[in-house]
């Protein structure tokens, strides 16, 4: 089991539109892996920076503060529009504070032989940086990295930068979409086979994932999902999948039972605007999400949010 997962990457302040509406609300790759994360395990760290006119200074109160740097610029601020099928179009990002991450913030003091730390969506080059300070610092420090595909299309000097990074990290996360474009290729399969990483994870949406671990072999893993809601707000999906993999992973290292708590805890994400369903949400084991599912299946709705919420 591992001490402690870190989180490192953006805290914004997100304005999201979709067909249910209009929501200004705390987001940030960085924090909702982080949050997801904290619905299994107690010691989540999340590393960021955020400006003085930061509008959800409550939710940040689960995370070590002394992490959180507050910086003179605005806070990182994205725009999103989401169509009827959940295609993303943004809008625009002002990255303010969020320019302020550098590997100098990483509290290498902390860091832990047991411990993970997760690198959110940033610039490759940023993300090589921060990967030598934790491996100078730390070298029994586990990594995992996880991209987007803006990063990936900018050329040729960020994909050889990421596919270096998978080989150097212990975790490699990203969609089938990013896998394709990052190995110029319109085949999953090839994609796997030029990709080296101690373990890949290629996520496949409601089909669960494939994952790729080094001296193991390739396997699916397919996700069992629930219908826990109205899908309100897509927004984090992903970052929310990669928070509770790594939580069940840390707790199991199963890759099944891993795989389907962050299919179902990011399902659950999107239930509700932002990662509010998240928030209260605590379980016990990896065991407690399945149950926590069942138990909105069986209709015992109010007995199974008692049972899984913080006190």
């Amino acid at each position: 089991m591992v001490s402690a997962l870190t989180f490192v990457g953006h805290v914004s302040v997100d304005q999201v539109e979709n067909v249910n509406g209009v929501n200004v609300q705390p987001g940030g790759a960085a924090l909702y892996a982080a949050m997801a994360a904290r619905t299994l395990l107690r010691d989540v760290r999340l590393v960021s920076v955020i400006g003085k006119d930061y509008e959800f200074l409550e939710v940040l109160k689960p995370f070590y503060s002394r992490n959180i740097r507050v910086s003179n610029m605005p806070s990182t601020r994205f725009y999103m529009r989401y169509n009827e099928r959940w295609e993303a179009q943004y809008l625009g990002a002002n990255y303010g504070a969020g320019s302020k991450i550098t590997a100098s913030i990483i509290p290498t003091e902390e860091l832990k032989p047991g411990g993970v730390v997760h690198l959110s969506p940033m610039h490759p080059k940023k993300a090589q940086s921060i990967v030598d300070r934790i491996k100078e610092a730390s070298p029994e420090a586990k990594i995992s990295i996880n991209t987007w595909i803006g990063y990936i299309k900018e050329g040729k000097k960020n994909r050889q930068l990421l596919k270096d990074l998978a080989s150097k990290t212990d975790f490699f996360i990203l969609n089938e979409s990013e896998a394709k474009t990052l190995t110029e290729t319109d085949s999953i399969t090839i994609a796997l086979r030029l990709l080296r990483a101690k373990m890949l994870i290629i996520t496949l949406g409601e089909l669960g994932a494939i994952i790729s671990k080094e001296n193991v072999g390739m396997q699916l893993v397919p996700a069992l999902i629930f219908p826990v809601g109205n899908v309100v707000d897509t927004t984090g999906a992903g970052d929310t999948w990669c928070g509770a993999f790594l939580a069940a992973y840390a707790l199991t290292e199963d890759l099944m039972k891993s795989v389907t708590c962050a299919s179902i805890i990011s399902s659950i994400k999107c239930s509700g605007w932002g990662f509010n369903r998240l928030m209260g949400l605590q379980f016990k084991e990896a065991d407690d999400v399945l149950k926590y599912v069942i138990g909105l299946k069986e209709g015992v709705l109010q007995k199974t949010i008692s049972d899984f919420t913080k006190p």
